[in-house]
């Protein structure tokens, strides 16, 4: 009887730093919503069980083993490891009347967080793909020419600043799961794929593909509104293929709110290409980059409003604090060397005031730093960086900023909002706000127009305006 795909025999090694290693025979295991193994069943005896005990923690190492005896293939010498991490879900051996005391059973679930996989080679080509969820609704790969194959690859761009080009792909997987459906299902997976521009270290590579990867994440979450999941990452150099995967649910197509739409221009891979560009020049910032885009992305994942505005409004106030870092500006209102005469004058002042000692204290603990400036002057003046780029607009954009600032704040601290229309048209300009602010950072203000969800602020306005005239 063949053996159903969804389930594997191995044998697996389990790595512990104090008790070395042990071997246990194992069923690798594929739920019907992932595309490859994501749990894994220890079995065995009683015996087998006890040994388990001493090495059993929440996480663990393993090793698929390696069986010296197998007969290899000619001459062929070259090494393959599979290996990864997981946690442990539960543990425990069943009996009763019916159940032997010596039987075989499964005493321990794991659940599999990483997969990897790693072959040598010899004069491999430098390469890199990889692969993410939540899908798209409106990836478009851009593709060379019409072909029947499942997976389909676009066009070349190239980042010449980092030696690299990429382009976007999709990869296609038939799905049978009698568990599920009698039918085949087509998987469609977005990805991108990376390659050197000309000859370079297989580890240079290697690291520029992964940094690229990530500004990649940054760009495609703003893009499609949604998180971005790593699934794979296939990275081919000259001496080795690893192929991870990452445990990750594939579900259905996230589709989008048509009134959340973005009014985005031109192709994805230019964007990704030119924009990539601009975030190379600030690596140790991208770390608060993602942050930002994320906080953006994840607003539309709900429909409350509430958690929208906070979700914009700090995702504004990270992206602000990461061109701030960028241009070597700070939140002082005066600068600390003229701050410092002013501060003692001020302090001596307090000293002269007949006051208690311990509000003069709390005084001048407050003048100790240069008073900060606002959000609002922070985004006023990042957005005053590019104002040769906004036309009138978008700068009028920023005359309610106050309200919208005072709307978040209010919510927050746990104060009531009770102009829904006002809350709404706030989280509305905030949403715009972050996209003139990014898109302007990246440099890529061209590929989009805020237009639709600025006509809904302005119908808005005139409603309220209409509203409080009456």
């Amino acid at each position: 009887m063949s053996q159903p795909d969804f389930e594997r025999s191995v044998s697996v090694k389990l790595l512990h730093p104090e008790h070395g290693n042990a071997v246990f025979s194992a069923i690798l295991e594929r739920d019907p919503h992932f595309l490859h193994w994501n749990r894994m069943s220890l079995i065995g005896n009683h015996d087998d069980y006890q040994r388990f005990l001493p090495i059993s923690r929440s996480h663990l190492e393993w090793e698929l083993y390696d069986n010296p005896d197998w007969p290899k293939w000619g001459d062929n010498q070259f090494e393959q490891r599979t290996f990864g991490t997981a946690t442990l879900t539960h543990s425990g051996r069943a009996g009763g009347i019916s159940i032997s005391a010596d039987g075989i059973q499964k005493f321990a679930g794991l659940s599999i967080h990483r997969h990897v996989e790693t072959s040598s080679i010899s004069a491999g080509k430098l390469s890199a793909v990889y692969t993410f969820l939540q899908r798209p609704p409106t990836w478009y790969v851009y593709r060379e020419r019409q072909t029947d194959s499942l997976s389909v690859r676009g066009e070349w761009r190239s980042v010449p600043s980092l030696g690299l080009k990429l382009r976007l792909l999709t990869t296609g997987y038939r799905r049978k799961d009698s568990r599920v459906s009698r039918e085949v299902e087509l998987i469609e997976i977005p990805g991108v794929e990376i390659q050197p521009v000309a000859d370079m270290p297989s580890g240079a590579f290697v690291t520029s593909a992964e940094n690229l990867w990530f500004s990649i994440r940054i760009l495609l979450m703003y893009r499609f509104q949604q998180s971005v999941t790593p699934l794979t990452e296939h990275v081919c150099t000259t001496e080795k293929i690893t192929t991870t995967w990452h445990r990750a649910e594939v579900e259905p197509r996230q589709g989008s709110d048509p009134f959340d739409s973005v009014d985005f221009f031109g192709r994805v891979d230019d964007y990704l290409a030119q924009a990539a560009a601009r975030l190379a020049t600030c690596p140790d910032q991208r770390g608060l980059l993602h942050a930002a885009a994320w906080g953006y992305a994840a607003s539309f994942s709900t429909t409350v409003l509430d958690a929208q505005l906070t979700d914009r409004v700090e995702a504004i106030e990270r992206l602000v604090a990461v061109y701030e870092m960028t241009s070597g500006l700070d939140r002082d209102r005066v600068s600390r060397e003229k701050w410092k005469p002013i501060k003692s004058a001020l302090k001596k002042a307090v000293d002269d005031c007949n006051i208690d000692e311990e509000l003069a204290g709390h005084i001048k603990r407050g003048l100790a730093s240069s008073p900060p400036l606002t959000l609002q002057e922070r985004i006023e003046r990042m957005a005053a960086g590019y104002s040769n780029q906004w036309n009138k607009d978008d700068r009028d954009l920023l005359e309610a900023l106050d309200n919208m600032i005072a709307a978040r704040n209010a919510i927050v601290h746990g104060r009531l909002v009770d102009d829904i229309d006002r809350l709404a048209m706030a989280r509305l300009r905030a949403q715009v706000i972050f996209e003139k602010l990014f898109m302007s950072f990246v440099g890529c203000l061209e590929y989009q127009s805020s237009g639709y969800t600025r006509s809904r602020i302005v119908a808005y306005e005139r409603r309220l305006a209409g509203i409080d005239q009456e």
